[in-house]
């Protein structure tokens, strides 16, 4: 069982043209979605302050509410988060396997500073500030029994994704499709000899496999802001922000296969086949920029009104990516590839580039002295995301988002109650998911948070606030296979918020 030297070196020239492989609307959508996370106060009530809160929250949502403090003012914050996962492993629709999986991390939630001039009268507000907008992380864990197919059928090519070539008198075929030439190096497929369309046969044709996988993402994004307010005439404040998200997202999959029943031991037409491990993984990083505007205006003594408008977000993103194959059989043979640093046929990096749709809020409050009520409705055109690069085309993925992605208008309501030193919050929000259903599967997301403030005196406060989502999402280890097992998932993520405000 070895492969020649030239059979690598010619289909490795073939299998070069892996770019975009994990680029798509899906990805876009990841990327530019955003939580309430940027400070202890906003996570408390949800998000909610379109109308304008008054708070450093403002330099993250509507700038025109800087207009309405009262004083200057520093914050530091601390924000820790939970994905807890419960799955279910199935195929053809049968009884499914359940299993729980955990990832928790630690990270600056905030560091915001704003400075109010001294006016003659009016108002005008200046502030700069970082905040976590987006947490990624999350794990997926699953297994079953697979009587129907395997990895192996997923490795196999289609008629068009392979030609055979001649060199030295010996016939060879060369792939347009990596992971079936990554398949056939590590002998999860084989050719046959035969004369057909597909001549060749994938390590396991018969019986049942355990099939297991890990799936883990992390990192997040963060926001650096510089905004400011002004009054612009009586009691309505007008504020811009220069925004510039960053971030990180990696992607790690991990799927094992085992015929721990050895229905492949060698006899009856089947290879002796063991167990193969794949592993494939990519990192993206990200810098963007965007602009934002809004107004906030009050219209009667307990009443505000407010709107603000966000330029698209311009992504730039750098991707590395990797694969790994690794194959055992009965007879001690074992086979690996992606292991060594000439084994690129799945590895590689590609830059390309993500545009937001424009962002339209708008939000009322009622402020009593003693409570505080507050709504915001968020629109999203979510059809116009687009991805691009200088050296790939994305249009088919591009036809597929304006296609299959709908506008969604989001909900968030909160309120906050006032006594002498704590200021207790609560808040809810529906996130409408736009992308077509997974599986059958809405994944909308409902965030419920509750938050409090401790004043030790008129310049410093503790500020906390939790705030969880939960939503329901699918994953298939592999597809391009009948009856490919299917993982559903429920999801809830947790966050929570501590923080530190003086006033100056």
């Amino acid at each position: 069982m070895t492969k020649s030297l030239s059979r690598v070196l010619l289909t490795l020239a073939l299998a070069a043209p892996l770019t975009a492989r994990a680029q798509t609307g899906d990805d876009a959508f990841r990327f530019a979605q955003r939580s309430a996370l940027s400070t202890a106060q906003s996570l408390g009530n949800a998000g909610v302050g379109v109308a304008g809160r008054g708070d450093l929250g403002d330099l993250f949502g509507n700038p025109a509410g800087l207009g309405l403090m009262q004083r200057g003012a520093f914050s530091i914050g601390l924000n820790a988060s939970n994905a807890e996962n419960e799955s279910i492993y199935s195929v053809g629709g049968g009884s499914g396997f359940a299993r729980s999986s955990e990832q928790s991390a630690t990270r600056l939630g905030n560091l915001s500073y704003v400075y109010k001039a001294p006016t003659a009268r009016g108002s005008l507000v200046f502030g700069a500030g970082l905040a976590q907008v987006a947490s990624f992380n999350r794990t997926l864990a699953f297994e079953g029994e697979n009587g129907l197919n395997s990895f192996t059928d997923f490795l196999m090519p289609l008629p068009d994704e392979f030609e055979f070539v001649t060199e030295g008198g010996e016939a060879f075929p060369e792939f347009s499709r990596p992971l079936s030439f990554i398949g056939y190096e590590t002998y999860a497929i084989d050719w046959t000899g035969e004369d057909v369309a597909v001549p060749f046969a994938p390590a396991v044709s018969r019986g049942t496999v355990l099939q297991s996988g890990l799936v883990q993402e992390t990192g997040g994004i963060s926001q650096f802001t510089i905004g400011g307010a002004f009054e612009a005439s009586r009691d309505v404040m007008v504020g811009f922000s220069f925004n510039v998200p960053y971030g990180r997202y990696e992607f790690t999959r991990l799927l094992d296969e085992d015929d721990f029943l050895d229905d492949n031991d060698g006899t009856g037409g089947t290879t002796d086949f063991g167990y193969l491990e794949f592993t494939e993984g990519f990192e993206s990083r990200m810098v963007g920029v965007n602009l934002k505007a809004g107004v906030s205006a009050r219209v009667n003594p307990k009443v505000r009104l407010g709107l603000s408008v966000e330029t698209p977000t311009f992504y730039t993103i750098q991707e590395d990516y990797d694969t790994v194959l690794f194959t055992s059989f009965d007879n001690g043979d074992a086979f690996e590839y992606g292991d060594d640093f000439d084994e690129d046929a799945g590895r590689g990096s590609f830059d390309y580039e993500v545009r937001t749709p424009w962002r339209l809020e708008a939000g009322v409050a009622y402020d009593a002295p003693k409570f505080a009520l507050a709504a915001d409705l968020e629109f999203v055109d979510w059809s116009q995301l687009e991805l691009s690069s200088d050296g790939f085309s994305f249009s088919e993925q591009n036809l597929a988002i304006r296609q299959n992605y709908e506008s969604a208008t989001n909900l968030r309501l909160g309120g906050t109650y006032r006594f002498d030193k704590v200021h207790l919050r609560a808040g809810l929000a529906g996130m409408i998911d736009p992308r077509p259903e997974a599986e059958g599967i809405s994944r909308d997301r409902g965030v419920v948070s509750l938050g409090l403030s401790y004043l030790v005196n008129t310049q410093f406060a503790f500020d906390l606030g939790v705030m969880a989502e939960a939503f329901e999402d699918a994953y298939r280890p592999y597809r391009e296979v009948a009856d490919a097992p299917l993982v559903t998932e429920e999801v809830l993520r947790s966050y929570l918020t501590l923080g530190v405000r003086v006033g100056l």
